[in-house]
């Protein structure tokens, strides 16, 4: 009698290894560290802060990549969602290997489970560590050492062919300041009213590492319609060097060092 040869044998001895649960997650499901958790805008792992953007990279994060359109409905994109405890997260974007996302604002600071899950398959649970503050500078794509800033009165984007001048107006944008004062508590509702953080008191914004005057900043809070985006409406000194590094700062929370305004 002819034996029979397990023909997918060799075929299975070679997969095994490539599908073996790495760093606590299931084959083919989603799969991420704590460490692939940061700051959507500074990068920082485990920087993070009721009501800040935050970013999970990892793989087999979703099927697609695209952004949040205005008929999707809230919370997850296409079948990705983000559990922050027992809280689902507005999802902003997914893709294989990265999912943006907000932190609930009802969530306080301290230790909180995140779990991604794609149409219904569980990646791993992982612990963020909330803080207070986590404070953080959205900056130009094409160059992160840059911060994202407004001009006025014509609302310019401050770059080197437009920069800003001293005594002028900025317009800064940042995440992971805090609460607002009065936020909704429906973690779905952006605010509607301008709304200025909870910690404004405690807010410095730091040029080459000297505080600015509090009175040149004029506002800092919500923009309105959006959720977890801070403006920071920033005069800037008369006697501002050229193209000073800026760093938010609340309490000992302090943001990226190495980013720019461009000032000339």
């Amino acid at each position: 009698m002819q034996r029979r040869t397990r023909w997918w044998l060799p075929i299975a001895l070679v997969l095994a290894p490539m599908l073996e649960a790495q760093n606590g997650c299931v084959p083919l499901a989603p799969c991420y560290t704590a460490d692939g958790l940061v700051n959507s805008a500074s990068g920082q792992s485990g920087y993070l802060a009721p009501y800040t953007f935050a970013t999970l990279y990892g793989t087999n994060l979703s099927y697609n990549q695209r952004s949040r359109t205005g008929s999707d409905p809230l919370p997850g994109i296409g079948g990705v969602e983000v559990l922050v405890g027992n809280l689902q997260a507005i999802v902003f974007y997914v893709s294989a290997t990265q999912v943006n996302f907000l932190v609930p604002a009802s969530w306080t600071p301290g230790p909180v489970p995140v779990q991604l899950a794609r149409e219904s398959v569980f990646g791993p649970v992982v612990t963020a560590t909330l803080l207070d503050a986590a404070p953080a500078l959205f900056c130009l794509m094409t160059d992160p050492t840059v911060a994202v800033a407004q001009l006025l009165p014509d609302y310019a984007t401050d770059t080197a062919g437009s920069p800003a001048q001293p005594g002028g107006y900025a317009i800064l944008y940042a995440t992971g300041l805090g609460y607002f004062s009065g936020l909704p508590t429906d973690d779905f509702e952006p605010p509607q009213t301008a709304l200025q953080i909870l910690l404004r008191t405690e807010f410095q914004v730091l040029l080459d590492g000297a505080a600015v005057d509090d009175h040149l900043l004029e506002y800092v809070g919500s923009v309105v319609g959006y959720w977890g985006l801070v403006q920071i409406n920033l005069k800037l000194p008369a006697n501002v060097g050229s193209n000073p590094e800026i760093r938010l700062a609340i309490g000992d929370q302090t943001s990226a060092a190495g980013v720019h305004l461009i000032v000339q």
